[in-house]
């Protein structure tokens, strides 16, 4: 009887301890799987981000030379285009929480914790 009992034993603890590893190995599967997806998904916005800015430079001193030309002086254009800058980058500031915090939070909540997508918003 006590042999059987401490073989029942040994059997039980090495199927918790299979049980164990097995959660282990799924809960890094997990993780590789939600880091992989962050960074591709990083690498892609920050290529788009890298294109964007050039498009935008570019589109930028466009604008800026045709207003020197259009009001025949010298950087009146670029000052123009420049106090347009300041002017999206000081909304973009008054509303970070909106455009940027709020956003992120809810992307990493729904990337590592699919089954919580709702982002209490009040706080």
């Amino acid at each position: 009887m006590k042999e059987h009992l401490s073989e029942e034993i040994n059997e039980v603890k090495d199927e918790f301890e299979e049980y164990v590893n097995a959660r282990l190995d799924l809960a890094k599967l997990h993780t590789a799987e939600n880091l992989s997806r962050f960074f591709s998904g990083m690498l892609i916005k920050m290529g788009l981000f890298y294109l964007f800015f050039f498009v935008l430079l570019f589109i930028s001193l466009a604008i800026a030379f045709w207003l020197n030309d259009l009001f025949e002086g010298k950087g009146v254009g670029f000052f123009i285009v420049a106090g347009f800058y300041l002017l999206i980058a000081l909304l973009f500031y008054a509303m970070r929480k909106v455009l940027i915090q709020r956003p992120i939070i809810q992307s990493f909540v729904q990337l590592f914790f699919p089954k919580y997508t709702q982002y209490d918003e009040s706080k």
